[in-house]
């Protein structure tokens, strides 16, 4: 098992879960204000390979692929993603992706796209025999010049050629082969059938579009004035000439493999300093987070108690994590562990160790109501994969995304007050709030700005995409399979 330190974690046993007992869950994302931490989550395969599955499955789609022999893809809809749709990793629980993060995810994605050369995956028989596909499009038959094609508007901003056809094959290339299509799902059509099932790809096409992060944060940015300076053009341009100098005389190749042009690239970088400004104008800079503290969190601490912690973990558990010695592990990886087991076990068995776990927990709060140390407690009893690195707590607040039941319980303690059990998704809580250390605090306003910052970006970013707006254009309408190339 990899190593998972508490900033991996991203306070994992809080995370809003609705299906505890899945037997894979996804892997910890954390938002930075660098846009510098990556993660992945998988599609699982479709049984079916018709369209229809796609306008039913996509809208729920949160995916950002960088696997080291080169997939991208990246989209983004406000909605939490399905567990029946994607295939659970094994972390302790699910983790509902802030829009912030999906975003900046998207923007690392482009960037080492960009910076480092990754190839799509491509299904079309072109690409496999390794010909080379020149950008096109055709109206009637005849092909024309791309630079003023406008096919979608998202707010008022222009999707021309070079967007269009580079998210055309992300989407058939990446997305395509989980749902059993690809370009000879239209190739071996033809006539009305073709037609159909061709527009019905156009809509879906239209909404991943929508769900580019680009779309997210120039809206943002043009609602509040935020523009690229003098000083930024003068970066851009920097960055886009040692790219080209980088690549040579492999460029045209490096732009026909990945289905992307040269005013795509331009567009790519200006894309990454924007998404920076707009995060920035968000963000509460970490010299005044304490006053934001003040007016809006609470510090609190736990002792928690995960499902399955007193289960005996099996053989099969310890060999598949590579664990040799339980005891020297850390709390994130004894959760897992414990996690990983309790997942293993039969409904019966689950629901017997639930209640031992339950407890557990019953016995540590009356020797807490009884009159023991509750720090002392804590750290004898909790599997808080925070505690190791704060020890003192953690701070929460109304937007924070933590499993629903316990961020009520949280949320409705004064200063010095403890909660009882708290059940969750994931298992027993039993909650302290204290007073704001300012000294912890700021000693900590690293992670404790970071965590806040990704939320309220996520919460304002949201909203734009909620209210994110798309136009079809009668040439985005009307264009048909095979005009754009």
């Amino acid at each position: 098992m990899d190593n998972k330190t508490q900033e991996d974690i991203l306070n994992n046993d809080l995370q809003a879960d609705e299906s505890p007992n899945s037997k894979n869950a996804s892997d910890d994302i954390k938002a930075t204000d660098n846009l510098s931490d990556i993660a992945e989550t998988e599609i699982l395969e479709s049984d079916t390979d018709e369209i229809d599955t796609l306008e039913a499955d996509a809208e729920g789609t949160d995916i950002l692929s960088t696997d080291n022999d080169s997939e991208i893809s990246f989209s983004y809809d406000s909605e939490d993603i399905d567990d029946a749709d994607v295939k659970k990793s094994d972390v302790f629980s699910k983790v509902v992706t802030p829009i912030v993060v999906v975003l900046s995810l998207v923007i690392v994605a482009l960037a080492l796209f960009v910076m480092n050369g990754s190839k799509i995956n491509s299904s079309t028989d072109d690409a496999v025999e390794g010909t080379p596909i020149t950008p096109s499009f055709k109206i009637d038959g005849k092909e024309v010049d791309t630079d003023d094609l406008v096919f979608l508007k998202i707010n008022g901003l222009e999707i021309g050629f070079d967007e269009l056809r580079s998210a055309y094959y992300q989407f058939l290339n990446n997305y395509g082969p989980s749902y059993g299509i690809s370009e000879d799902t239209f190739k071996n059509l033809s006539g009305d059938e073709l037609d159909s099932k061709f527009n019905s790809f156009k809509e879906i096409l239209a909404d991943y579009i929508k769900g580019d992060g680009y779309y997210v944060y120039a809206s943002y940015a043009k609602d509040n004035n935020i523009t690229l300076n003098e000083e930024d053009e003068k970066s851009i341009a920097k960055s886009i000439k040692d790219f080209k100098d980088d690549k040579g005389d492999d460029l045209e190749s490096y732009l026909q493999e990945n289905y992307i042009t040269e005013k795509y690239i331009d567009i790519a970088f200006k894309y990454i300093t924007l998404a920076d400004k707009v995060e920035d104008h968000i963000c509460v800079p970490e010299d005044d987070f304490y006053k934001t503290a003040k007016k809006e969190l609470y510090q609190v601490k736990q002792i928690f108690i995960p499902f399955g912690s007193e289960e005996k973990i099996s053989n099969e558990v310890l060999s598949e994590n590579k664990i040799e010695d339980y005891d020297k592990l850390s709390n994130p990886e004894k959760t897992q562990a414990i996690t990983d087991n309790f997942n293993s076990l039969s409904d019966k068995k689950q629901k017997k160790a639930k209640k031992v776990s339950k407890q557990v927990a019953d016995d540590i709060y009356n020797q807490l109501v009884s009159g023991a140390d509750f720090d002392t407690l804590m750290k004898d009893y909790t599997y808080d994969s925070l505690y190791e690195s704060y020890p003192k707590g953690v701070l929460v607040g109304e937007n924070y995304e933590y499993d629903k039941d316990y961020l009520e319980a949280a949320l409705k303690l004064d200063e010095n007050e403890m909660s009882k059990v708290v059940k969750s998704s994931l298992g027993y809580h039993i909650i302290m709030r204290v007073p704001l250390d300012k000294k912890y605090i700021n000693k900590n306003v690293d992670y404790f700005a970071e965590t806040y910052n990704g939320y309220i970006v996520n919460k304002v970013l949201d909203k734009v995409y909620e209210n994110l707006e798309v136009e079809q254009t009668d040439l985005y309408k009307n264009f048909h399979y095979g005009d754009l190339t």
